[in-house]
Formats: C-alpha cells, sequence, structure tokens
C-alpha cells in the first residue's frame, strides 16, 4: 500500500502516480477539500512567469494542472502514465540489466523524478541524474527520493540545452517528454551522441492526423511552442543523427482527445 505524507500531499499536484514505488501522490476529491483545491490553484498561478499571466493563454500543462487541483475534470497524465510506463519500464530494465553494477543515467525532463526513481529501484547501483528547468518539480522529485530511501539521484534545476552540451558522459539516457517542446528536436538528438556511451530511449508525443515523414510543424498545434511531428519522422531523424535502433514501438495516450496529442512513440537505440 502507497505510504501516506503529508508533505507530498501539500506539493500536489503531482504529474505522475508513485503508487507502484510505495508512496502516495495522487489524492482524490474526497482527500482533497475545496479549500485546497483553491489553494493549490493560486499557488500555481502565482508561479507562472510573467509572461505566462500576460499572454493570451496559458499553456496545455498548466491548464491541465488547474483543471485537476479545482477537480475539474480527473487529470489525462495519470492515464497517460499508464500507457507510457508498460513500454518505458520494460526498456529500461533491460538497458540496465546490460549495463556494469554501476552504470551512469541521465533523465532529461524529469519532472517529479518517478522514471529516475524507477531507474533506481530497478538497479540500486545506478548513479542518476535527473534535470528540469521547473523549480517546483525538482523539489517533487526530491521530496520522493528522499522519502523513498533513493540516495543515488542527484536532482538538478538545468535547461536541458545547455546541460547536454556540458562535458559528461552518460551509460543511458532517458529523454521522455521532452522532445515535443523542442523547436529543433532533430538536434536535440545530435547534441546526444557525445554525452551517450550506450544508450539511448527516448519516448514523444506524435501526431497520429499523418504517417508523412516529412512532415513537421512548430510551434505545436494550438500552442506557442515545441513541435509536432509523425513517428515515421522521429525514426528517420534517429537514423540520420548517428542512432542504432534496437527496438521500436509505438501506442495512444488515451488521456489525450485530440489526435496530434494522442500517438506516442518509443525507441530503444544505441550510437551506431
Amino acid at each position: 500500500m502507497a505510504a501516506f505524507y503529508q508533505e507530498v500531499y501539500d506539493l500536489q499536484p503531482w504529474y505522475h502516480d508513485f503508487a507502484r514505488l510505495g508512496l502516495k501522490t495522487r489524492f482524490d476529491k474526497r482527500e482533497m477539500g475545496l479549500g485546497r483545491r483553491l489553494v493549490n490553484a493560486a499557488r500555481m498561478l502565482l508561479s507562472l512567469k510573467p509572461r505566462q499571466l500576460l499572454g493570451t493563454r496559458l499553456e496545455k500543462r498548466e491548464i491541465l494542472s488547474l483543471r485537476e487541483v479545482l477537480g475539474e475534470r480527473c487529470p489525462p497524465h495519470f492515464t497517460n502514465q499508464l500507457c507510457k510506463e508498460r513500454v518505458l519500464i520494460p526498456y529500461l530494465t533491460r538497458c540496465l540489466k546490460g549495463l556494469e553494477e554501476h552504470p551512469t543515467c541521465l533523465d532529461l525532463f524529469c519532472a517529479d523524478g518517478y522514471y529516475s526513481c524507477m531507474m533506481a529501484d530497478i538497479c540500486p547501483g545506478a548513479r542518476i541524474t535527473g534535470i528540469d528547468l521547473a523549480a517546483m518539480e525538482i523539489k517533487r522529485a526530491r521530496t520522493a527520493a528522499r522519502l523513498l530511501g533513493f540516495d543515488n539521484i542527484e536532482f538538478i534545476i538545468a535547461d536541458a540545452w545547455a546541460f547536454i552540451q556540458e562535458p559528461h558522459r552518460y551509460d543511458l539516457v532517458l529523454c521522455a517528454g521532452g522532445l515535443y517542446h523542442l523547436e529543433e528536436p532533430r538536434r536535440f538528438l545530435v547534441l546526444l551522441r557525445p554525452i551517450t556511451a550506450h544508450y539511448l530511449v527516448v519516448q514523444s508525443v506524435v501526431t497520429l492526423e499523418t504517417e508523412d515523414p516529412n512532415y513537421f510543424v512548430t510551434p505545436a498545434p494550438g500552442a506557442q511552442h515545441g513541435s509536432r511531428f509523425t513517428h515515421a519522422a522521429l525514426e528517420c531523424w534517429l537514423g540520420e543523427t548517428g542512432w542504432e535502433i534496437l527496438d521500436q514501438t509505438r501506442n495512444e495516450l488515451t488521456g489525450n482527445r485530440l489526435r496530434c496529442d494522442r500517438g506516442s512513440s518509443y525507441f530503444l537505440c544505441r550510437a551506431a
């Protein structure tokens, strides 16, 4: 049974459900009264950057989070987590079992650190670094790792573009949920080559509106940033940028309604 901690409750909303690891991060409306939901919503608005508040619209992540804390809808990211982890966890396990006893791992766009903690659980000897630009997500990640007893994870507030150009190398790099937030995802894959010693695991949202390998738009439909592309395009980019694809698959993120947001692609690669 997942353990309840008041400090975890106070850090809502969480992007991932940590119940699999024994930590309660998902709370239903009965556990969160209206007063708490309003307080959390106010905290979220205060945490947004001025340009987000002054712009014409909030980005999707902020809208979904506000809906969650106000209790307007069941958060789709918990539904999507089930779709993603049934592929990502076997991929990560396969990589970690194929590496030495103390592999170095990098979790890009780590959010609340769920997959960093999963890697620590799969391979206790691993040395893991998780990075995210959002300070609040890193606070959640550090809290989760501490409560779960993982002392082999370091979480850093960092810009992914700058971080991957530093002189470090990792046995395993996880890039989940990040590429489609970038305007230049192909260039990002190029920059991952020098820092990846063995394996790269990639997950990204892809459009289901077309299968055209040349389809690429930026910003993403209905957003002010990011991009959208197809599974075929991502497969081509990986090959063109020097990655050997060891395994690949795809599924649908059933929590997302729009076809441009509903596809999810997964690739297990190593440097060619």
